[in-house]
Order: structure tokens, then sequence, then C-alpha cells
């Protein structure tokens, strides 16, 4: 496939990935989770497989966790508006640790060696994943004479829109994303709970749906 090809497809599922988000501008203000900073679909949008490095070394892979609902939170270690939402995710990991959510904290920005010593050196509230070698990067892009960001696979595709830090993906337990939040969402909220609570639950049937085999195999305790 040449490159000029690959921007040619890029675009194209930039552009549909965009219509996706298209919510964010018209979601309605009484909406408890939109007063929450989040953001739920129409209907699920399939994510594909994402493959990710863990700061000890382990491959990671999005398919590993069906059953379960995962945040995928894409952040970087300077984002001011990321330490905010930090003892929100606390909150979520130690209510809700064992219970059916993983939360996936992707840094795509900043260099290898310096996410290995933050690792190291502080207690983050997620499973710290970046790509190490597997072709997953964001793209910055400009559309509509604004400029946003996509993560890409390692055939150049469009995956998910991350126009900012933090952006947080809801993913279900079929691997679906069913919601977002752009900006720190407010995950204590009561609406954001039941949400959570309610896609929890929905994953434990999910699990004796899935096929044997193909169950979450990965944990990041």
């Amino acid at each position: 496939m040449t490159n000029s090809l690959r921007r040619s497809i890029l675009i194209i599922l930039s552009l549909s990935l965009i219509a996706l988000s298209a919510p964010i501008a018209l979601s309605n203000a009484a909406d408890p989770l939109t007063q929450a900073n989040i953001y739920m679909y129409p209907k699920p949008h399939k994510v594909s497989d994402l493959v990710f490095r863990t700061a000890t070394g382990q491959t990671v892979s999005l398919n590993d966790f069906k059953g379960k609902v995962v945040l995928l939170h894409f952040w970087s270690i300077t984002c001011p508006a990321c330490k905010i939402e930090e003892p929100q995710l606390d909150n979520l990991k130690r209510a809700y640790n064992g219970s059916g959510l993983e939360i996936l904290g992707i840094n795509l920005v900043d260099p290898p060696a310096a996410i290995q010593k933050y690792a190291a050196t502080t207690r983050a509230p997620f499973s710290i994943v970046y790509d190490g070698g597997r072709g997953f990067n964001l793209r910055v892009v400009e559309m509509a004479g604004k400029r946003t960001s996509f993560l890409v696979n390692p055939k150049q595709e469009a995956i998910l829109e991350v126009p900012g830090f933090p952006t947080t993906y809801i993913v279900d337990c079929r691997g679906a994303a069913v919601g977002y939040s752009v900006g720190p969402a407010r995950w204590d909220d009561a609406s954001a709970q039941a949400m959570l609570q309610k896609l929890i639950v929905e994953g434990r049937t999910c699990v004796s749906q899935t096929s044997q085999g193909t169950e979450g195999k990965y944990s990041m305790r």
C-alpha cells in the first residue's frame, strides 16, 4: 500500500470518527452524565484490538480484557488536567478493584525511559502502558481548520480520536466503546457510578457468553 493511499484511508477514517464525537456538541445539557463530562454514544462503536507494553516489559492486548469494562485513559506525565483527574481514577480503582473494571493509562507521547521511571517512582491510579515498539502512536491531523490527533495502528489506520489529555474511552465487556470523556471527568458523580456499575453487571453475563479461551486472560494487578 502506498503512503498516499494510507494517508487517504487515515483521513476517511478520521472523518468518520469525528462524526462519532459529535455528541460532545449536541448532548443535552440536562443529561446527568454530561454534567460529569461523560458522553455516551447512541450505539456501541467496536474498537479493533490494541497492543501495548507495560512498564515492566509485558505485552498487553485489549482483547485480553474481554468480559471486563475497560477505561482507555490517554495521558502524559506533564499534563496538569491529568493530575486533577487522578484522585477520581484512584477512587474508581479502590471501589472496583477485582469487580470487573480495568483502567489502562496509555502514554504515547513521553519517551519510554521517562514512562518507565515514572511508573517505578510514582503510585499511579492506573496500569501504565505505552507503545514499546508495537506500532501504535498518535498522529496529529488538521480537520476543518482545527488540530486534533488520532490513535493509529501499525497500518496507519485511525482508531480513536484523542483531541487532548486526558481523553478517556469507556469500553464495554465486548470490546466496544460506549462512551468517552475529553478533559477531567467526575467519576464520583452518581450518574457516572450508576453507568459503570451497570456495565460491570452486564460484563458478568458477557463472560458466560464468551467462547472458552477468549475470555480475559491478563490481569494488571
